[in-house]
């Protein structure tokens, strides 16, 4: 995994309320080749990944847009921000961010680089707006009923071996809130990830492509081994996902190779940025220890 490329960032910011436009007339503005600086974390025991993203260079007009909302408007929490991210100078982009704009403000204090803040969190909307309550007569598949929800919430739905059924629920709380009620009654764990909500049984990795780390593919520095597992950083590899799987290969330190899950990730991004930061920092746990994080 060469770290001698062009590296790019596209954001794409949505206006949720309905009649409410850029001055272009389009609810909808996409920033490409501006400088960028991003951190996205996930795990840790948050269930929503958050991100904060700098972007330099945005009008006037579509700051003022963005940051003059109020989060105690209801019509704004549908606000949304999507970061793309690509390694080969702008060919190919991975969505690697998708959440809702909870805080976002200008900085004019570096003028005439002006650059916007926008703190997010994932699904966050389906945190918080009232969803229609469910109720079900006898046993009924967990899987089954989160996937329904996740349809619900247009967001795609992944199953990593939960197969527990519950009984007579009721559900009425939002559509997050939910998924995240029925994975504790079954000792299963939910994940979220830009467009996805996966469930696997509590401890257990998610099925999905497992990457190899090593020094050869993009390993910086040595691993280090913590009381929990593994702490690392490597090249930034879309591959890498949170409650997701690694395989560190020909580590100097000896202990640290062999597969691992993440149960904490921080992507750090820059574009337009001589010498920006382009790489993840990993905590990960052996697959068959539990890693307990206090909420």
């Amino acid at each position: 995994m060469g770290s001698f490329t062009v590296k790019k960032l596209r954001v794409t910011i949505a206006l949720g309320q309905k009649g409410l436009n850029f001055d272009d007339k389009n609810n909808t503005i996409v920033a490409e080749n501006l400088r960028v600086s991003a951190t996205i974390q996930s795990g840790n025991g948050a269930i929503q990944p958050n991100a904060k993203i700098m972007i330099y260079g945005l009008s006037q007009n579509v700051m003022n847009r963005i940051s003059k909302i109020s989060w105690n408007i209801k019509q704004e929490k549908l606000n949304s921000i999507k970061l793309e991210a690509s390694s080969d100078g702008g060919q190919t982009y991975t969505t690697v961010y998708f959440g809702t704009i909870t805080f976002a403000y200008p900085n004019y204090g570096s003028a005439p680089e002006v650059i916007l803040t926008v703190d997010s969190v994932t699904a966050m909307n389906h945190q918080i707006l009232p969803a229609k309550p469910l109720s079900f007569k006898g046993e009924v598949d967990v899987a089954g009923v989160i996937s329904e929800i996740c349809k619900s919430m247009d967001m795609r739905f992944e199953n990593s071996g939960v197969t527990a059924k519950v009984s007579n629920a009721y559900l009425p709380q939002t559509a997050l809130e939910k998924i995240t009620e029925l994975c504790k009654a079954v000792d299963a764990t939910v994940t979220l990830e830009v467009n996805t909500i996966a469930i696997t049984p509590r401890g257990q990795p998610r099925n999905i492509k497992v990457p190899i780390i090593s020094p050869q593919t993009g390993l910086i520095g040595y691993p280090t081994p913590t009381l929990q597992g593994v702490s690392l950083q490597c090249l930034f590899d879309p591959l890498i996902k949170h409650n997701g799987q690694i395989e560190i290969r020909n580590s100097l330190i000896e202990s640290t190779n062999g597969q691992w899950r993440i149960y904490g990730l921080t992507h750090y991004l820059e574009s337009e940025i001589a010498g920006g930061r382009w790489f993840s920092a990993i905590d990960a746990s052996r697959l068959d220890a539990g890693v307990k994080i206090a909420k």
